[in-house]
């Protein structure tokens, strides 16, 4: 079946529609940015850390292997060229996270204006918004925004031809190496499908392309492998295997009850002791996750309960049915369904690989990105480039440039309503989230004041640019210590920890005088829901 076609070309009310969605993501994308410029994630403290270490020209210790190194790189170059701090650098970091945004929307409105498609515009937009389940996440300091860049920029060379400038390919492929370290499998399957679907031209572009990606991941590749001491491309994939799919404990002294290099003991007089991990001689703000590398290095003993074949069955299923019903059924429903539906003609599977070979690769790559975090672990945030991919792999198949309108009378127009009840239910899903991101953002003024003032009743001076010992779980209250400039220098597990809160008034003031015996000025006494007791360490000689 020949497919009608049209010349790609849209009229001036379409490209001015086109115009004014791209301008409402914009704006929404601001206003969350803006409304988000408080928040501060476990994983953010990790990027910020790195970057400190490339503002400083400690490159070595910079390299590790978990976290990938574009994302710092950028924060290294604003941190750099402002000389912010803390609070102030963490609104600036959000701002960041507001350019790129716009980027996307740049990219999209792009490829929407050369569609041409209204129905593919409003969708394409919508998936945009979609894709991260509730909006696009400009709250949290990841690298999550660069990847849906990264990926929607690869996507939009392949379908902008075939694939045909290798140059750019192979910039893509480095690129989304250096913004995910992790998404090495997931290149090697984009590389394989294209090698199989293309022809004799397309695979020497992805020999030229290969090249170019080489070089671009080499910057990064070869100073982690001279540090490793092995050609290594990193040990994310590594460790999420062994924390999720093998249960290990390892991963932070929050979770740990094995042995570690790091662990030593405190006696009280009466024999009472409890066991304290020694982050001293590091320069990270909590050690064990700003450098999961070497952390894991050190640890003797690990306690694992690996999932078995069954287990495993159960999790990914869970994985999977989590992606299809709790995080892309509005996606699924209102965007896409509907332009399946009116989009739908005899012929469009039997003959979408031969004239729309481009789009059906997108929607697989983009599937295979998908299975790839379901596989060990899937967080919405993560799996949003892929879902976009998808999306538009879905939209450019079924509705391809310059497809003729066909007239469909009443349906035709019940599915145009739905397809702008999609569009705006992202948008209202979006702006929904304002008032519980501004909510927060208050919550967290009114928090960092309250840690403020407890710190100066605390230690003369306050908290700035301390040294903690946290007595309990780290991670819930290490954005805390970055705000303030503060390192955790040691940690007593919650496990001990626990034991601690059952001491008596005496037992405790003796702990804090043997801690004084090392790096720490103040005590936090912790909880996993960030409550934070604090507590002045007096210095002493042994």
């Amino acid at each position: 079946m020949t497919v009608p076609r049209v010349a790609s070309t849209s009229s001036a009310a379409t490209r001015l529609e086109i115009a004014l969605i791209a301008a409402v993501c914009a704006a929404l994308c601001i206003v969350l940015g803006w409304t988000s410029r408080t928040a501060l994630n476990p994983d953010g403290v990790s990027y910020l850390d790195i970057a400190a270490r490339f503002s400083a020209g400690d490159w070595s210790g910079a390299v590790q292997g978990y976290w990938s190194p574009l994302y710092p790189l950028l924060l290294a170059v604003l941190g750099t060229a402002t000389g912010a701090t803390g609070t102030t650098l963490l609104v600036q970091v959000h701002v960041l996270n507001v350019g790129i945004a716009l980027g996307i929307v740049a990219l999209l409105w792009r490829m929407a204006r050369a569609h041409g498609d209204p129905i593919v515009a409003r969708a394409l937009f919508a998936a945009f918004l979609l894709a991260s389940a509730r909006t696009p996440r400009l709250d949290a300091v990841t690298p999550d925004l660069l990847l849906i860049g990264a990926v929607l920029g690869l996507g939009g060379e392949l379908l902008r031809g075939a694939g045909s400038r290798w140059y750019a390919l192979g910039a893509w492929f480095g690129v989304i190496f250096l913004t995910k370290t992790s998404s090495w499998p997931w290149l090697l399957v984009t590389a394989a499908l294209l090698a199989i679907a293309g022809d004799r031209a397309m695979r020497r572009t992805l020999v030229r392309a290969g090249g170019v990606a080489l070089a671009v991941m080499a910057l990064w590749v070869v100073p982690l492998s001279l540090k490793s001491g092995r050609p290594t491309l990193g040990s994310a994939g590594a460790f999420n295997a062994c924390w999720y799919l093998e249960r290990c404990d390892s991963r932070t002294p929050d979770e740990h009850s094995g042995t570690h290099a790091r662990y030593g003991g405190l006696r009280l007089a009466d024999g009472e002791q409890v066991t304290v991990a020694d982050f001293s001689n590091t320069q990270w703000t909590y050690a064990p996750w700003s450098d999961p590398t070497a952390w894991q290095a050190e640890v003797r003993s690990i306690n694992r309960a690996p999932l078995d074949l069954f287990d495993l069955v159960g999790y990914w299923s869970r994985q999977g049915w989590a992606v299809v019903s709790l995080w892309t059924p509005q996606l699924l429903l209102f965007v896409l369904l509907p332009v399946a539906i009116l989009s739908w003609r005899r012929g469009l599977l039997a003959t979408g690989w031969r004239e729309q070979r481009m789009a059906v690769l997108l929607v697989l790559l983009g599937l295979a990105g998908i299975a790839q975090f379901i596989v060990v672990h899937a967080e919405p945030r993560l799996i949003a480039p892929f879902v976009l991919l998808a999306s538009i792999g879905c939209l450019w198949w079924w509705r391809p440039p310059g497809l003729a309108a066909s007239g469909q009378g009443f349906r035709s127009e019940v599915v145009l309503v739905l397809g702008w009840v999609g569009l705006v239910s992202a948008l209202l899903r979006g702006a929904i989230y304002v008032p519980e991101l501004t909510t927060r953002t208050k919550e967290d003024t009114a928090r960092f004041e309250r840690l403020r003032q407890a710190g100066v009743d605390a230690v003369p001076g306050g908290l700035a640019g301390r040294a903690i010992v946290v007595v309990g779980p780290a991670i819930p209250v290490v954005s805390d210590a970055w705000l303030f400039g503060a390192r955790i220098v040691a940690q007593i597990p919650p496990g001990s920890a626990s034991r601690i809160r059952a001491w008596t008034p005496a037992q405790q003031r003796e702990m804090l005088r043997l801690l004084g015996r090392g790096d720490g000025d103040v005590a936090w006494m912790t909880a996993t829901n960030g409550s934070i007791l604090m507590a002045p360490i007096v210095r002493s000689t042994p």
